[in-house]
């Protein structure tokens, strides 16, 4: 990655089962807790330019110092997961990197020909875009945009997987089900 983004910390799978994924990871690979989000809403999504909402369940857990998501898409909107899904079935889609200008850093994608495939803004006003980096060889690139909300909700989960005891996969995000 060049200089001008800051180090991936996040590694993300596409899972057919999301349950069975907390449990193996957790269980099987000691990451965890996982805190999930089912039927994750969207203030806005879009995909390859269009207005596409995935209904999409997400669960987020620590091993180390590299957060791992986990994502079940449930329907058959368009999206980069389906797309990842049908072509290569289960398996890693995309690294994360915390972006403190996703529109500067989606300008400077885009000159160098990689294109933005979707933009998904969720009900705290965090946004992500991922990236057809997986054209050169790898996965895609999401860029998260950095502030507040962001990094308390990344700090709350890494405090979490610091204490965890490596029985109970799944954790409770404040004020919501896992």
């Amino acid at each position: 990655m060049s200089k001008r983004f800051g180090g991936v910390f996040q590694i993300a799978y596409v899972v057919e089962d999301l349950d069975a994924a907390v449990e193996h990871w957790a269980h099987t690979l000691g990451a965890g807790p996982f805190f999930v989000i089912r039927n994750a809403r969207y203030a806005m999504a879009e995909y390859r330019g269009e207005a596409k909402v995935p209904d999409v369940s997400l669960a987020f857990g620590y091993s180390g110092d590299v957060n791992i998501e986990l994502i079940q898409q449930h329907d058959d909107t368009p999206s980069v997961f389906l797309d990842f899904l049908k072509s290569r079935g289960p398996g890693q889609q995309h690294v994360g990197i915390m972006s403190s200008d996703i529109e500067g850093d989606t300008e400077w994608l885009a000159a160098r020909g990689i294109a933005m495939a979707q933009r998904l803004v969720n009900e705290s006003g965090v946004e992500t875009r991922f990236f057809d980096t997986e054209l050169h060889g790898g996965a895609m690139l999401e860029l998260i945009q950095a502030g507040p909300e962001a990094a308390a909700a990344f700090s709350f989960m890494k405090a979490a997987a610091d204490e965890w005891d490596g029985v109970d996969a799944f954790a409770s995000i404040p004020g919501t089900e896992a």
